[in-house]
């Protein structure tokens, strides 16, 4: 197995990402195991390191996705800003200087040149890009709704830290409910005294309620990682967590993101689930905001 890892890397260090992208779609787990690995390897580290990165617990995420970011992995460092990933949209509204931001409001229908709230408040738009997904906004994709991926996480409180590096704890235990555990202190040295924040992620479907849940999780950090007096401190349900795509793309055009003439469309659901596919779109889609704007066509 650790010779097939050495060959992997060196396999996908010198496939270019367009390659990847097309490349002929498996599941990830049809991929490791044509690869010739273990069911060992695969069930100790493939599965629930990859669980946790593609939010779903059988590997039916595509190949493609799993060669770019095992490919991503080996180029490059997997960081967190210091400050949290809330530092970079913090980053990116520093530079906005003629801004406005119009927070906590739902929208109900996008159309030519205007939004609709739920209040049905009707804000004027010359041009409206939405970077999310639009099936429930827009009339004509009325029946293109995505499927996603969720997730729980769960803090914690605690005394001590079981893992004293910037590592992830995998639960490789098919019966566990938890796939990871991480200690977000161990990065930013913000650690109190001796209090450690513990991070816990569920990506297995359940139907427990939230008292029933952190029970649960409660036992099994201790089964499995011998980690006691905890306390808890917050739930995020990530209802949304990654978009469930197929034949998932690197690049789009700037032309592709174009629904309307007005109306323009950006995410990551556009081509594959992640923050790299995010930005691409983005940027397609300013791109493509910027050149009907050269040609005079809006």
């Amino acid at each position: 197995d650790k010779l097939k890892i050495l060959k992997l890397n060196t396999l996908l260090k010198k496939k270019e990402i367009e390659e990847i992208f097309n490349s002929t779609e498996i599941s990830t787990l049809e991929y490791l195991q044509n690869f010739g690995f273990s069911d060992k390897i695969i069930d100790s580290f493939f599965r629930p390191f990859f669980s946790g990165i593609f939010l779903e617990p059988n590997l039916d995420t595509s190949s493609r996705m799993f060669e770019f970011v095992y490919k991503m992995f080996g180029d490059g460092l997997a960081v967190v800003p210091k400050n949290g990933i809330q530092a970079i949209p913090n980053q990116l509204k520093e530079n906005l200087k003629n801004t406005k931001f119009l927070l906590n409001s739902n929208v109900k229908e996008v159309k030519d040149k205007s939004i609709v709230l739920e209040n049905d408040t009707l804000i004027q738009s010359d041009i409206t890009i939405i970077a999310t997904e639009a099936s429930s906004l827009v009339s004509n994709l009325k029946n293109q709704e995505t499927v996603w991926k969720s997730c729980d996480t769960l803090y914690f409180k605690t005394k001590n830290a079981v893992i004293s590096k910037p590592l992830i704890g995998l639960i490789s235990d098919k019966n566990s409910l938890i796939n990871n555990i991480f200690y977000p202190t161990n990065i930013a040295n913000s650690s109190k005294g001796n209090q450690q924040l513990l991070s816990v992620t569920i990506v297995k479907d359940h139907q427990l309620n939230e008292k029933q849940l952190i029970n649960t999780v409660t036992k099994e950090l201790l089964e499995f990682c011998q980690i006691s007096n905890i306390s808890f401190l917050k739930r995020y349900q990530i209802k949304k967590g990654l978009p469930k795509l197929s034949n998932l793309q690197y690049e789009i055009s700037s032309t592709e993101t174009k629904l309307k003439s007005t109306l323009f469309l950006a995410g990551d659901q556009l081509l594959n689930g992640s923050l790299n596919a995010a930005m691409i779109a983005g940027e397609r889609a300013a791109l493509g905001v910027i050149q009907n704007l050269e040609d005079g066509l809006i």
